[in-house]
């Protein structure tokens, strides 16, 4: 099984720019209500996770000035609780259910260290259910309760 075939490709992908600000970063989160979302340098190099709980944590600190620190923050001073590492796309099947484990995505980059999109942790789930046999037990029982 190739890892390509869990991929949600970069143009699905919800990302964040490293040389943005922290407002920009809450922009681009709040319409998709995302927890996390990954950041790319100007490159479109994988540069870190950034989640809602890091800038929640960061702006708590500025105290009463907390929209100026989002209009003027850097995005890239903000302390990430996350450090996660990409997987190339040559990766095998056991190394991004490993990553997974700890992660609500799993950036994936290319030879040259350029994101090119992301596993989220549900298609994996349903994978292994299915090679368990889950999925023939679910669809089973939902046909029973017509």
């Amino acid at each position: 099984m190739n890892l390509a075939f869990f991929l949600t490709p970069k143009s699905e992908v919800v990302w964040v720019s490293a040389s943005g600000s922290v407002e920009q970063a809450l922009e681009r989160m709040k319409p998709n209500g995302f927890s996390a979302v990954p950041i790319l340098d100007d490159d479109g190099c994988y540069a870190g996770t950034l989640s809602t709980s890091d800038l929640m944590w960061y702006l708590l600190t500025a105290g009463q000035d907390w929209q100026e620190r989002a209009r003027t923050a850097p995005l890239l001073s903000v302390p990430r609780r996350l450090q996660d590492s990409p997987v190339h796309i040559d990766a095998d099947v056991p190394t991004l259910i490993a990553r997974a484990v700890s992660q609500s995505f799993v950036p994936v980059v290319d030879d040259r260290e350029v994101f090119i999109g992301i596993v989220r942790r549900r298609p994996i789930i349903e994978f292994c259910a299915r090679l368990a046999g889950l999925g023939m037990r679910e669809r089973a029982l939902r046909q029973e309760a017509r």
